[in-house]
Parts: C-alpha cells; sequence; structure tokens
C-alpha cells in the first residue's frame, strides 16, 4: 500500500503535539520546544523528499536525466548509448576544366550558411564535370540536402565554376533527444533480453542514428532471412536513401544475430487522398482534421501485418487501417460537429512494404 507522506505544515503539528511540555514553563514552550519541533519536522521533511528522489531514480520511466543516461543506458542498452549527432555526407559534382586541384577541406557554403567540406581531394577529369565526397561541417540533420540544390564554392577556385551540384547529401541527424532515449531504454527494460525476438530487432535498428521506426518481417525473403523496414521521421524525406540503409545493415550484421540473411529496406509510399465534408467548415476544424488524420495514419502505418501476439502474419500481407478508424479520427478533432468522409470509401488496404500516410485532402461543400 502507499506510504502517506507528511507535509511539511502536518509535521510541524504532529511534532509540536507530540514534545512532552505539560511541565515546562510558557517561555521554555515558546523559546526551546516550537523552535525544536520546526527543525526536527524540516530534518525529517528533508528526509522523506530525499527518499522520494531515491525513489524516482531507481525507474528509467521517471529518473533524472543525468541519471538515465549514466545510469539506466548502461544498464537496459547494452553495448549502446545515446546516439549521437551525426553530419550529413555525400557527393556534389563541379564543372570546369580539367587538371585543376581541388584540395581537401575546399569549403561549399548551401544558401542558408551551412558548410560542407571536401573529403578528399582531387584533381578535376578532362570531361568537363567531377564528383566530389563531401561531409557537413556541423553534425545534425540541417545538412541533409536535396538532390540538385546548388552549392557554392567558399573561396573560387580558377578555371571551376563557382557552383556545385548536389548528386546526394544524407545521413545527417541530431543528438538523439532524452525523451527518445528514455523511451528506447523503457522499451529495452520492459522487453527482457536480447535473443532475436522481433523487440530485440527494432531495439538494433533504433541504435542506428535518425532511424526512429522499424519493422521487423521475419522469413519474409524466405527460411533464415529477416527483412527490416526502417524509417528516418526527422528527414525531410522519411525514407532512408542507400547510403542510410547501408548504415542500418552494417550495424545489424555486427551487433544482432550472427546466423540467417539480413536484408535492410525502406517502404514503399503510399499516400492516401481523402475527401470530406465537415460541420463547421473553418480553417481551425480543417486544421484539427488533418492532424488527426496524420496522427491516426502514421500510428497504425506499417508495411507488413502483425496478429495480436505481435508475431508477423504468414503469409504475409500489408497492415490494414479500418476506415472506422478515419471515421472516429475526424471525430475526435477539436471543434468538429459533424462530417461526411466521402473518399476513401472503404478500409485502406496496402501492399507488403507499402507504408501509408497522409495525401491530399479535398474538402468538399
Amino acid at each position: 500500500m502507499p506510504y502517506d507522506k507528511e507535509s511539511l505544515p502536518e509535521l510541524n503539528r504532529r511534532l509540536e503535539t507530540e514534545l512532552p511540555r505539560a511541565n515546562a514553563s510558557p517561555a521554555l514552550r515558546r523559546n526551546l520546544f516550537t523552535p525544536f519541533a520546526r527543525a526536527l519536522a524540516a530534518a525529517v521533511h528533508g528526509i522523506h523528499e530525499h527518499i522520494d528522489w531515491r525513489t524516482r531514480q531507481m525507474f528509467p520511466q521517471t529518473c533524472d536525466d543525468d541519471v538515465l543516461e549514466n545510469l539506466h543506458v548502461g544498464l537496459w542498452l547494452q553495448g549502446s548509448k545515446r546516439r549521437a549527432a551525426v553530419p550529413a555526407v555525400g557527393r556534389v559534382v563541379v564543372r570546369g576544366a580539367g587538371g585543376i586541384e581541388i584540395p581537401q577541406g575546399t569549403l561549399f557554403n548551401r544558401s542558408d550558411s551551412v558548410q560542407f567540406a571536401v573529403v578528399e581531394g582531387v584533381i578535376t577529369d578532362s570531361g568537363g564535370s567531377t564528383t566530389l565526397r563531401v561531409c557537413a561541417t556541423q553534425p545534425g540533420a540541417a545538412g541533409n540536402t536535396d538532390n540538385g540544390a546548388m552549392l557554392r564554392f567558399a573561396n573560387p577556385i580558377a578555371g571551376i565554376e563557382n557552383t556545385a551540384t548536389v548528386a546526394y547529401l544524407s545521413g545527417g541527424s541530431d543528438i538523439e533527444s532524452l525523451p527518445e532515449l528514455r523511451r528506447r531504454v523503457v522499451e529495452s527494460r520492459n522487453l527482457g533480453g536480447q535473443v532475436g525476438k522481433l523487440a530485440d530487432w527494432i531495439r538494433w535498428a533504433k541504435e542506428v542514428p535518425g532511424i526512429t521506426r522499424v519493422w521487423p518481417a521475419p522469413k519474409l525473403s524466405g527460411l533464415g532471412t529477416v527483412t527490416v523496414y526502417v524509417v528516418r521521421d526527422h528527414d525531410s524525406n522519411i525514407f532512408p536513401d542507400a547510403a542510410e540503409l547501408a548504415e542500418v545493415q552494417k550495424h545489424l550484421e555486427h551487433s544482432a544475430l550472427p546466423n540467417g540473411e539480413i536484408h535492410v529496406v525502406s517502404p514503399l509510399p503510399k499516400p492516401v487522398n481523402f475527401k470530406i465534408k465537415i460541420t463547421p467548415d473553418t480553417p481551425e476544424v480543417r486544421a484539427a482534421v488533418k492532424a488527426e488524420l496524420s496522427r491516426v495514419l502514421d500510428a497504425n502505418a506499417s508495411p507488413v501485418a502483425y496478429d495480436a501476439a505481435g508475431d508477423l502474419e504468414l503469409p504475409a500481407r500489408g497492415h490494414t487501417i479500418p476506415r472506422s478508424h478515419l471515421t472516429q479520427a475526424i471525430s475526435n478533432a477539436a471543434g468538429e460537429y459533424d462530417h461526411q468522409l466521402l473518399l476513401p470509401a472503404g478500409d485502406i488496404t496496402p501492399a507488403v512494404g507499402e507504408l501509408v500516410s497522409l495525401g491530399q485532402i479535398e474538402w468538399a461543400t
């Protein structure tokens, strides 16, 4: 049963009552017993508060941030730690005359002042274009850059055009937030030892910086195989590219079970369009409906279906999202009084490997 901890005023009153003052003079009561009772109450209250604090530190759900990182991560994420920030890496293409040296460390600037440095010095090709390996100078997701974006030399080089075209620049991720780290620790604590369960594959894949959602699918590609779908929700494009998938593949081959064949893949995007009539039809209600639909789709989306016990359904199929979940989400939107969901007309039934997301919403009148 819970312990009923007394407040400081309650302790003051109880201790003043319990002190033996029957034969004491009024001056002694006022000048000794009352201050003594209050000092003792403060000391007991401090001990109770410290015990409370120590109790909270025992559990990753309630412990302080520094205790989480320095104690519980080591206890429950063996061989892992808080994911560090990682810089974006990739390749850019420059054009100009051949035979010109572009040394290691040459800087490029993006329009928002994010900088990238050449990883390996090169001599430009005579064909007019040369591909350079570059890395963001600062770690974090801010370095991820869309393909085709333009960078500029920080210091122009004679004979080379001042702009470079991004072939790809990806893989950057911010330091793992403490709430995300806490969720990983609690998840690991609740799910037990690392023996190759589905939860273990999720845990191992999430150890890679930037990976936020994971769906393991044993035997999807045959006996002895594990297919692992991953996404990066904090990136502008949540679907990882080849380099990001290779990073997860390498980590799983090093950290996961040594037997079997591992396939790390990205789900295929499946945006779902909606047609809705709502009452009242205001910008605020529209925004609330959109937020609720996005929330319920993200919570239920999965490239493969699992049964009630959490095991992969075989033969594999896509995860169906019932239409009733969609109508309920719309009804939950703040300010909504009534609505008609005109599209989709039935349940959302993606194929294996497809990940449902919110597409366009047409507002019927």
